[in-house]
């Protein structure tokens, strides 16, 4: 998953759009949501399969409301996935008073820019996509993290090398925004488990691929573990083959990617990658949503499956707490227990990311990605 990829009146002058027309009664009730992403620039097509899941899932609910559930209004707004219109836009969705919660943003850095203007308008902030550690490291109670973060992620995929038999595991990063907190939660829960892992990080700029597995095979691991992405770490699969490397290759959600299979799939066969997205055939829960999503929309995302399950997230904390505010929306997701979306049950901790982490394993073999088993048991999963 590509890290750039596992938001009133005066703003609509400034490229807010509706999802859709309000048509409702005067009287009915209301909970207006903003979204903040890139529509337009270089990550713009990231950014619409965001806002796909997220009006998909607004027009369903809608469609199945009961007469006493509020009525979803969607308003958007275009960062570019910049850093700079990220502190403005973030401005305009917190400049309506009737706008109860947020979602956003595509990247770490835009999110980070933008978080205080959200902490200081007390408004409830969701992040549907950044896995970045720093998110939820800066002590603000506004923001609810929905995939698990990279140190998260790391000490889960340590758990699953050593107990599938590993006990000279190495894990090998990249001096990117993504992957050095994964190798070190993988070392960290390694090291808790009584298996020494060695790592070593290499230059993303200017990646020196053979000399990167010449130092690893002269640790002499059983197991390799890839914390990055496929896109940039790829060549060091091919890399370690031709050293003579023989043993098993892991590889963290930056690898449950297309690029994989298309470029790697012979030299990565049998790799096992995680994967912040859940196998919906194994989690019922998700039937009636996923079917719906494919019939109107195609091909459900990882992308695309996070926005759904941002807006499912505010709904049941609405319609749980009754929250008319936005402090009393902050305290419904922060105290109102597990909430079921369509990528997960989320009881959220005082940093905002969920209590109970987990993440999901595919193995790449024949050149296709095979569900193997989730991170540990949920009542999400079935296995």
């Amino acid at each position: 998953m590509n890290r750039k990829t596992f938001l009133g009146g005066a703003a609509a002058a400034v490229g807010a759009t509706p999802t859709q027309p309000f048509l409702t009664s005067p009287f009915t009730p209301t909970l207006r949501i903003a979204a903040v992403c890139p529509q337009s620039g270089e990550d713009r097509a990231i950014g619409m399969e965001l806002l796909r899941g997220i009006r998909a899932a607004v027009g369903y609910l809608n469609d199945q409301r009961a007469s006493f559930n509020d009525f979803l209004i969607l308003d958007a707004y275009d960062d570019g996935n910049r850093a700079s219109d990220a502190t403005v836009k973030s401005s305009f969705a917190c400049g309506n008073p009737a706008t109860l919660a947020v979602i956003g943003h595509l990247s770490a850095a835009a999110t980070l820019v933008a978080e205080p203007v959200y902490a200081q308008a007390t408004m409830p902030l969701i992040v549907p996509t950044v896995t970045d550690d720093r998110i939820t490291a800066r002590s603000y109670q506004n923001v609810f993290r929905l995939p698990i973060r990279d140190g998260d992620e790391g000490s889960l995929v340590a758990s699953y090398a050593i107990a599938t038999g590993s006990k000279a595991p190495y894990v090998v990063t990249q001096d990117g925004d993504y992957g050095p907190a994964v190798a070190a939660g993988f070392v960290r829960r390694a090291g808790a488990l009584h298996i020494n892992a060695n790592s070593s990080t290499f230059s993303l700029d200017k990646p020196d691929y053979v000399a990167a597995a010449a130092a690893i095979v002269a640790r002499f691991p059983d197991c390799v573990v890839l914390a990055g992405n496929a896109e940039d770490m790829g060549p060091l699969l091919g890399a370690l083959r031709s050293t003579g490397y023989t043993g098993r290759f892991l590889g963290t959600q930056g690898f449950f990617d297309p690029i994989t299979v298309q470029l790697y799939a012979k030299v990565a066969d049998g790799m096992v990658v995680s994967s912040a997205v859940p196998y919906y055939p194994l989690a019922p829960t998700t039937a009636l949503n996923v079917r719906d999503y494919q019939a109107h929309n195609g091909a459900l995302s990882p992308v695309a499956a996070y926005g759904y399950a941002a807006i499912q997230l505010i709904q049941l904390a609405q319609q749980r707490s009754g929250a008319t505010n936005r402090l009393n929306m902050i305290r419904a997701l922060s105290n109102g227990g597990s909430f079921d979306t369509l990528t997960g049950t989320y009881s959220f901790g005082p940093t905002g990311d969920v209590l109970d982490p987990n993440c999901y394993f595919y193995v790449l073999r024949d050149g296709k990605f095979a569900y193997e088993r989730q991170a540990h048991r949920s009542g999400f999963m079935l296995k």
